[in-house]
């Protein structure tokens, strides 16, 4: 076991620091060393879902961000951003220490949570809730003593740690101001989050408390009960987040309350000066960009500069539902079609649920290849196998340990691993290839698929116990075309990304099916972002022809989807023209016309039972 390291105190620091981190140290005294030196970084595409799941605290964060970052630059450090598992979203700073800190994966796309790095200034603010500084040899990891760490969580209105503030720098240069700067940034984004909510606000100051202590803020329901506070507002009423959630404002704070300077008092006589403050009203709508900023910075256009809305999912009743089961142990199952967000939910769900401090994994089930589905996913000894590696693998199930696995696509699992899953998850061991050890395994378990799982059994195609197993909460998630909204969606999704448009190409765009659902609707807006990047709006001779068809571009913003008269006269289609053979034709053609006859001539329902795009049924039927 490894020796508990000195600690470094700053001047006025407590003695808990040195308490809190030899308990860090116990903590991960028993880790696992392969685990540990193993940083798993997430894939570019997985950091960029990760990145556009916390769009909301990065966007509060950038102004810390951008001024943390300059002082990193002169300082030769790096600030960085992790969300609320430790997984680090973003860095600014010193790009010579950036370098540095890559050797040591302090890098976007690594978590630093405890479990996964051992004893540092993100994991053990993350796991204690509170600031700290981890220097040097203070580290768990040897090779992380080159590091000198300041971090902060960033808390909810309500108490929730969404993120983590750090400032890392060269270990031979320890500064003792910069823990409390950060510390300050990450209550100021507490702040900024406060003063944007649609609550009504209540700032106020306690009489005693410098001016450099923060101003308190409560946010208040209708009925005068707090709905959030920050944490200067605990410690002006010397409460909790759990104390005062929920409870009427007048139980902590006699007096009236006013829209301006008010004399209150706490309950225990201190005097308190206060303002409720209306909540901030909602930006109206650009009608025009005749006064767009000029600055380039200012008026980025890219397809990706701004994040785009999530799919109706992450801010439906079903993330709370999902969380509440997972946290209950669980297993969720989430069904929809492709691009309905089932991965982005999922993400959500790890972030706020109980397995947040460790990793999210992925596992595409489609996609594993057979022969190393086994060795993928449980892991193998050193020379298990010819062509294996040198020192072995933990398998992406282990790699889950105390985070959520993800098994995507889960129906196109075989149905031989099939079983070895099943008995995986019910005995939560796994045993790698080559060793007789089983290990245990502690995580929260998501499965998702876009087919019916219910008609895979009965296809004899899954296995009917670990269906059942899989399903102890099953969710669906809705298309995209279900959304009563959806117009409304179009049109903020494609503002997001800073365009217009114009009235005919939105009513084309929300009659479009979209089988790709959220997926292929963002791309499509990104792509139409990119061929028409000024600030004219996009008419409906803009779009791509399967969204709007030569026969239907010029039918305007009022245009319905056509039945064909020929079905309403006599029941039968013009006959599709294909370049298959005379028997293709005719059985291709039947079907053609059953389904137009099953869905009273409606192409888009005919197409949908067909299998095909709506476009692909107009170019049959000319």
């Amino acid at each position: 076991m490894q020796t508990p390291p000195t600690i470094h105190l700053a001047p006025g620091a407590r003695p808990q620091a040195e308490t809190r981190i030899h308990q860090s140290w116990a903590r991960c005294a028993d880790l696992d060393p392969a685990l540990l030196a193993d940083p798993n970084p997430l894939t570019r595409a997985d950091l960029d879902l990760r990145r556009e799941a916390n769009h909301h605290l990065l966007r509060l964060a950038e102004p810390c961000l951008d001024a943390l970052g300059a002082l990193g630059d002169s300082a030769h450090s790096v600030v960085l951003l992790a969300d609320a598992s430790g997984l680090i979203l973003h860095e600014r700073g010193s790009r010579s220490f950036q370098d540095k800190a890559r050797r040591v994966a302090l890098q976007p796309g690594v978590s630093w949570a405890e479990p996964l790095r051992g004893t540092n200034a993100i994991g053990t603010a993350l796991h204690d809730g509170r600031a700290v500084r981890i220097h040097g040899a203070e580290h768990f990891l040897a090779c992380n003593s080159i590091l000198s760490c300041h971090a902060a969580p960033i808390f909810s209105a309500t108490g929730e740690i969404l993120g983590i503030l750090d400032l890392s720098g060269p270990a031979d240069d320890m500064r003792d101001y910069v823990l409390t700067l950060v510390q300050r940034m990450a209550r100021g984004i507490t702040d900024q989050m406060l003063c944007e909510s649609p609550l009504r606000r209540l700032d106020f100051r306690l009489g005693r408390e410098p001016e450099d202590d923060g101003r308190a803020l409560l946010l208040l329901d209708d009925d005068a009960r707090i709905a959030g506070a920050n944490e200067a507002a605990l410690r002006a009423l010397d409460a909790d987040w759990g104390r005062l959630i929920g409870t009427p404002c007048s139980q902590w704070i006699d007096g009236p309350l006013h829209t301006r300077d008010t004399p209150l008092h706490r309950h225990d006589g201190q005097p308190l000066t206060g303002r409720l403050i209306a909540p901030p009203r909602a930006p109206a709508r650009p009608v025009s960009t005749s006064h767009a900023p000029k600055h380039p910075k200012a008026a980025d256009t890219r397809p990706d500069a701004r994040p785009l809305p999530e799919p109706d999912a992450v801010s439906s009743p079903l993330l709370d539902q999902a969380v509440r089961a997972l946290d209950s142990g669980l297993a969720v199952l989430l069904c929809g079609e492709t691009g309905t967000g089932k991965e982005v939910l999922s993400r959500h769900i790890h972030a706020r649920g109980a397995w947040r401090a460790g990793p999210f994994v992925a596992i595409n089930c489609a996609a594993l290849p057979e022969h190393l589905v086994e060795s993928e996913l449980f892991g193998y000894e050193p020379g298990a196998f010819t062509g294996a590696r040198r020192e072995g693998a933990r398998g992406l199930l282990r790699q889950a340990q105390g985070g959520v696995l993800f098994l995507d696509e889960i129906g196109d699992m075989p149905l031989a691993l099939q079983t070895r899953l099943l008995r995986v998850l019910q005995e939560r061991e796994v045993q790698p290839l080559g060793s007789d050890k089983r290990v245990p395994l502690a995580f929260g378990l998501i499965s998702a698929s876009h087919q019916d799982l219910k008609s895979l059994v009965a296809q004899g195609r899954f296995r009917a116990d670990l269906y059942y197993r899989l399903q102890d909460m099953p969710l669906h998630l809705p298309p995209l075309r279900e959304r009563p909204d959806l117009a409304a969606f179009v049109e903020d999704a494609y503002r997001a990304l800073g365009g217009r448009l114009s009235g005919d190409a939105l009513a084309a765009l929300t009659r479009h099916d979209w089988p790709g659902n959220y997926r292929e609707l963002f791309s499509v807006l990104r792509r139409l972002r990119c061929q028409h990047p000024g600030p004219v709006p996009v008419t409906i001779g803009g779009l791509p022809g399967d969204i709007a068809p030569p026969g239907s571009r010029s039918a305007g913003p009022a245009a319905r989807e056509p039945v064909l008269p020929i079905m309403a006269e006599t029941g039968r289609a013009p006959a599709p023209q294909t370049d298959a053979g005379p028997g293709l034709r005719a059985l291709e053609r039947q079907a053609i016309e059953q389904a137009l006859r099953d869905c009273q001539g409606s192409v888009s329902r005919a197409a949908r039972r067909l299998g095909i795009h709506r476009s692909t049924l107009y170019r049959k039927l000319k």
